[in-house]
């Protein structure tokens, strides 16, 4: 069951949840959905930006975004954009899709909201306490008006207490955008000291941390608690939901703050950052860094130069240096901090090339501070660099740059959104592609540079001298 949040609000038991919110919020939604959620839900929650407004076809299409719930609660109060909520609502809840609203009324305003939002849907009052009221609401599209068949007690619980689990209507091994998130230690952010080191280095103490070993994305739904006057069928009920995980997928030993990879023999020791997407581990580097280290044959790394786009947390630079590459690692200014602590840890004594980390843009000006003469490289990575931004563009643009004759592009990649599939065509205009592997939605692709093609041509255009010698 797909549930959007559209709205900022509970994590809904059991659904698949997308909480959606202004982008200057999302961060705190992020930590907080992360820090009570993982490891006790089946389907990780999701975070997205949305602002309420007339032009969300646009940026989220009706044929991609499709939910089975839509909640919303105390978002009336008090703002100037009923209008684009409204508008909002009835965008994400169409034919099939049941909308479920809590509001306090306070204000005249909340009233005539009221008023306008049962006008534009079929609604049913589920809940009145004084000025607090919870309603359903379907769609008026088509107005055939279909029985939804659907259960108070299903979104409530039953009145004894007891919570109803209904089945996802999705297949088990289907997955979302992972936005993992944590919090991280404030001091490993911007330096890293050899205080720090040594401390990670003792994770394995006695210290008396929890252990979960889980899948980052596809995680085995346990619930936390016993209802204390249904022991025996709770336990028959809760029948092990295991989901089927994909090979690529490592088992993750979660501790306080930080997660543990295990790659090219080493326990990886990862600290991720709540500020910003690029922070956060994300299943293409998990699919990334599982291949190169089971194909080492097929991509030998020792001793190669190696560039890493959207390097992130850093855990394919760990990899790729542990498997002998000289590695640069590349983000954003603001990802820097966290992704060379991560390095450090992780690498210092163990890589014959010690590991560097360096600002890189995407964009159409990289010759000037990227020179090709100067910067050249036998391979390039990324991994889930193409989620969810604007500047597809430049991306291309940059792997085209750093992609010269000679050069292997390895991008590793999971099609969420409909653009996914229209970069991955244009990846192949761009570059002599060949799929490396595919597993579902996950893909990994080899590049070479079509520039070869180029200078083959040029010579064999090129005038020649078809006069016989005397």
């Amino acid at each position: 069951m797909n549930t959007c949040d559209c709205f900022n609000g509970p994590v809904f038991s059991g659904g698949w949840v997308t909480a959606t919110d202004l982008p200057e919020v999302l961060s705190n939604t992020r930590a907080n959905l992360c820090r009570n959620t993982r490891g006790l839900c089946r389907h990780t929650p999701q975070v997205a930006p949305l602002s309420w407004g007339y032009d969300l076809e646009s940026t989220y299409p009706s044929s991609v975004y499709r939910y089975d719930y839509v909640l919303a609660a105390d978002v009336v109060y008090h703002h100037d954009f009923l209008d684009e909520l409204l508008v909002t609502m009835k965008h994400f809840c169409k034919p099939g899709t049941t909308l479920i609203w809590a509001n306090k009324v306070r204000f005249e305003s909340d009233l005539v909201f009221t008023e306008n939002f049962k006008k534009a849907f079929h609604t049913s009052l589920l809940v009145e306490e004084g000025e607090m009221k919870i309603f359903m609401a379907t769609s008026r599209e088509g107005d055939g008006e279909v029985d939804q068949g659907l259960e108070i007690q299903d979104l409530l619980g039953e009145e004894d207490g007891t919570t109803v689990e209904k089945e996802s209507n999705k297949d088990d091994n289907e997955d979302k955008p992972s936005c993992a998130c944590k919090e991280v230690r404030a001091d490993i952010l911007d330096s890293y000291n050899e205080e720090e080191w040594e401390k990670d280095k003792e994770f394995e103490s006695d210290e008396e941390e929890e252990e979960i070993v889980t899948s980052k994305d596809d995680e085995t739904h346990e619930q936390s608690e016993n209802v204390a006057s249904n022991d025996n069928s709770s336990e028959q009920e809760r029948s092990d939901q295991t989901v089927a995980r994909q090979k690529w997928v490592p088992n993750i030993i979660c501790r306080i703050n930080k997660d543990i990879y295990h790659y090219v023999g080493q326990d990886i020791v990862i600290y991720e950052s709540i500020d910003s997407f690029g922070a956060m581990m994300w299943p293409a580097a998990l699919a990334l860094c599982s291949f190169l280290d089971n194909n080492r044959d097929t991509v030998d790394l020792r001793g190669k130069e190696v560039l890493e786009l959207g390097a992130g947390t850093g855990l394919v630079a760990i990899v790729a240096s542990l498997l002998g590459a000289a590695v640069t690692a590349t983000d954003l200014p603001e990802i820097l901090g966290n992704l060379q602590a991560n390095l450090m840890r992780n690498t210092r004594g163990l890589c014959r090339h010690t590991p560097q980390v360096a600002p890189l843009s995407w964009g159409y000006d990289l010759e000037s501070t990227y020179p090709s003469s100067v910067y050249r490289y036998d391979y390039v990575l990324a991994a889930d660099v193409v989620y969810h931004h604007d500047f597809l563009d430049e991306l291309l643009v940059t792997m085209k740059h750093f992609c010269k004759p000679g050069t292997t592009l390895i991008w590793a990649n999971k099609v969420r959104f409909e653009f996914d599939l229209v970069f991955t065509e244009n990846f192949k205009k761009a570059f002599h592609t060949s799929l490396l592997v595919e597993e579902g939605e996950m893909k990994i692709f080899m590049a070479t540079s079509r520039e070869e093609d180029e200078g083959d041509r040029n010579r064999l255009s090129r005038p020649t001298d078809c006069r016989l010698k005397a």
